[in-house]
């Protein structure tokens, strides 16, 4: 695929992702499932508003709370799907930093709210 005048193989660029970083795409699945727990746990205490990302707070109030989530997470990990497809050295870096978003995400979700 062509894009922007580069010649870019999504599919070679996603194949090698998952290849050379498999043990970072499985951590990556483990912390979208804790993220997705911890917000199901702390929303359910708080509300909609408590949540930081707004498409999810959106997608809570319009889908569910389940479902709105579950979106959420999906939309993420489609995202992450679609960068590293873009960019050998770009898109892993991203991978890498959504992983660490996650596992920040699930700690805030976990602190107290009194």
């Amino acid at each position: 695929m062509e894009i922007l005048g580069s010649d870019i193989n999504l599919k070679e660029n996603l194949l090698f992702s998952l290849k050379r970083y498999r043990v970072w795409w499985a951590i990556l699945i483990i912390t979208i499932i804790f993220d997705y727990l911890t917000t199901l746990y702390f929303v359910s205490k708080l509300s909609s508003e408590a949540e930081a990302n707004n498409v999810v707070a959106w997608l809570i109030d319009n889908l569910g709370l389940y479902i709105g989530v579950l979106i959420g997470k999906l939309l993420q990990l489609v995202a992450v799907i679609l960068i590293v497809s873009l960019s050998k050295k770009v898109g892993n870096l991203f991978l890498l930093i959504i992983i660490v978003l996650n596992c920040w995400a699930v700690v805030m979700n976990t602190i107290p709210n009194y």
